[in-house]
This record gives C-alpha cells, structure tokens and sequence, in this order.
C-alpha cells in the first residue's frame, strides 16, 4: 500500500486528487475503495470495481463519489498469534495492482523480544470478526520465521 500512496488519480482527463488511502473488506483480503486526498475539497471515494488501471504514475479510474465515512473500514493495527500471544503491528499491506486482493500483510514484531524484531510478510492469516482490530498468524512465527527481514 504505500508503493501506491499519493499516487495521481485520474478520472477522464482530469486529475482528481492524490490516493490517500484503501478501504478493505470486512476479511482484509481485498481492497474495498480507494481514498482519495482533494486538498481543500476533502476526500473522495473509488469504488474498486471503477478502478480501470494502476498504471507506474498514476492510477485510472472511471468515476468518484462524495465520501462517506461508511466507505472507510481502518486496517487491523493488531496481529496475534494462534495461540493468543500478541506479536506484533501491521505496518503495510501488499495489493496485487490487478486484482486489488491482499496478498500479504507487513508486520513488525515489535512485542517479541529484540533479537527476533524484524518486518515480516504474513501471507497466512485470519481476522477475528468483523469490527475487531487484530489479525490472527499461525504460531510458528516466532520461530521458522525468525530470520525472514524486509526484503528477503
């Protein structure tokens, strides 16, 4: 997500604004809405399935709407582990530019002790219910994927 953050969003040939940020779904798998940032004007909302094309520059889409905070569902801050132990914060989602699902969730595991901090990508898990701010990752993160930092 923050590869795509302040991006250009044009609708026509008209620049919009810049992509604030990204309503998820209620599972935290697919991208819901974009938001997007019209200076003084506010915020704006893209319906996903009006995004035409995540293009290196800007992104393509085919029409906003006002914003509603209806439209804004936050991301889940928290991740826990299978057995309840809280591990870590969510600090980025990876989006397919396709599709615009959730391929994997960046987390830091900052609750665990210094040797083991490191940003990791998560590409297993679940979210609680449907209001709660947590994910849920398997156990074993605190111990196969130790060496597993940012960019490996």
């Amino acid at each position: 997500m923050s590869a795509l953050r302040n991006r250009p969003v044009v609708c026509g040939n008209k620049r919009v604004g810049l992509l604030q940020s990204v309503s998820l779904d209620s599972a935290q798998k697919r991208v819901r809405a974009l938001i997007i940032s019209c200076g003084v004007l506010g915020k704006r909302v893209v319906q996903a399935q009006e995004v035409l094309a995540v293009a290196d520059g800007f992104i393509l889409v085919s029409g906003v709407q006002r914003y509603r905070r209806a439209f804004e569902t936050p991301p889940c801050a928290f991740v826990r582990d299978t057995t309840g132990l809280l591990t870590g914060r969510v600090t980025d989602y990876a989006i397919d530019e396709e599709t615009l699902a959730v391929a994997a969730v960046e987390l830091t595991t900052g609750y665990l002790r210094p040797a083991r901090r490191a940003r990791l990508w998560a590409l297993d898990y679940v979210r609680q219910g449907e209001q709660s701010p947590e994910l849920t990752v398997p156990a074993c993160l605190g111990r196969e994927l130790i060496n597993v930092g940012e960019g490996t």
